[in-house]
């Protein structure tokens, strides 16, 4: 029987606020098995929890005091080890055992080198990745209409044997989150053809046509990104970032436009009103950077990271990704995929 998974949360990283966490943790509690440790200010945390809903019994708090570190902050002051902030203390409770693993809206760098410091790479992984989902256009009902893409950010630059092991933790994570049996694998480059991209990319292309474990389907060009050709896209961390934020921009964007439009024109108003819900389950796809936990793959633990302006809901789910990423992707698991590019 797989032992019920014990999440530390960093309730002090949405920028300081503790309650979208403690309340997104609190239902938790009440639908699931869950353990989690609920790290921050102590009487913050308390006084959140008895203005909501929840099962003491699945909750812990663990006190980091009431000086949060800022998402906008240098790293260095969690990375020392007398730092008491709250993303310190919770990386700490999972390199000592103590937690599964850990999620956090909070300093995105910090979270990063953290684990780093701090936690034990999976076996045969010779670098994690930091990944990220987008949405994507997709034609079954039942299917993800979210794709992930790595690295975006962890490793500027790679070589061909990276990308290949970031193809296979993206592969492995996929197949858990999305119950896809073999997602399909591809490789952000600038063209279809083999040789494109110069030699790194040309070599990744054959080491991942060449890998019987992956579902690998070719190159992905920037404007098929989101056309749901491929499950897990794989790139540098440089290439990763730039397109992770352009699609935040594009995101914040439609979500202005949208807002100014009906504002200004009575009838663009009237025809969201006559689409009804079918505008409604677009929703999500603009709002999705505010919904999709980030995981850092590669490690023991698989951490996840949320947007900062993460609403209670969101965190909640996030919680509940960690718990099943955690029960199903044990870290012999993660890693064993990774080994076969170490050989």
């Amino acid at each position: 029987m797989t032992a019920v998974p014990v999440i530390a949360v960093d309730v002090m990283g949405c920028r300081g606020d503790v309650r979208p966490a403690v309340e997104g943790a609190a239902g938790v509690s009440l639908q699931t098995d869950i353990q989690m440790i609920l790290v921050g200010s102590a009487p913050r945390v308390q006084a959140t929890l008895e203005q909501t809903a929840y099962n003491p019994e699945q909750i812990d708090i663990v006190d980091a005091g009431d000086d949060p570190l800022g998402v906008s902050d240098p790293p260095d002051r969690a990375l020392a080890r007398s730092s008491r902030c709250s993303i310190s203390v919770a990386t700490d409770l999972v390199a000592a055992g103590s937690a599964s693993t850990l999620v956090s809206a909070g300093n995105g760098p910090a979270l990063w080198q953290l684990c780093v410091s701090r936690l034990a790479l999976a076996n045969g992984v010779r670098r994690a990745a930091v990944g990220a989902v987008f949405p994507r256009h997709v034609e079954e009902q039942d299917a993800d209409p979210l794709g992930l893409i790595l690295d975006v950010g962890a490793t500027v630059r790679c070589d061909a044997a990276d990308l290949l092991q970031f193809a296979q933790l993206g592969s492995a994570y996929v197949a858990c989150v999305s119950n896809v049996a073999a997602p399909r694998v591809g490789l952000l480059n600038m063209a279809s053809r083999k040789e494109a991209g110069g030699e790194v990319l040309t070599a990744a292309h054959r080491r991942l046509e060449n890998d019987r474990g992956l579902n690998f389907t070719g190159n992905v060009e920037g404007h098929e990104l989101i056309s749901g050709v491929a499950d897990v896209v794989v790139c540098e961390g440089l290439l990763g970032n730039v397109v992770l934020k352009m699609l935040h921009g594009l995101a914040a964007i439609a979500v202005d436009l949208t807002g100014a439009a009906a504002r200004r024109n009575w009838r663009w108003r009237a025809g969201m009103a006559m689409l009804g819900s079918g505008v409604e389950s677009r929703t999500p796809m603009v709002e999705y950077v505010a919904y999709a936990g980030a995981p850092i793959l590669g490690f023991s633990a698989i951490p996840i990271y949320c947007d900062p302006a993460s609403p209670a809901r969101a965190l909640g789910n996030a919680i509940k990704l960690a718990a099943k990423v955690h029960r199903e992707l044990s870290s012999g698991d993660a890693g064993g995929g990774a080994q076969r590019a170490s050989n």
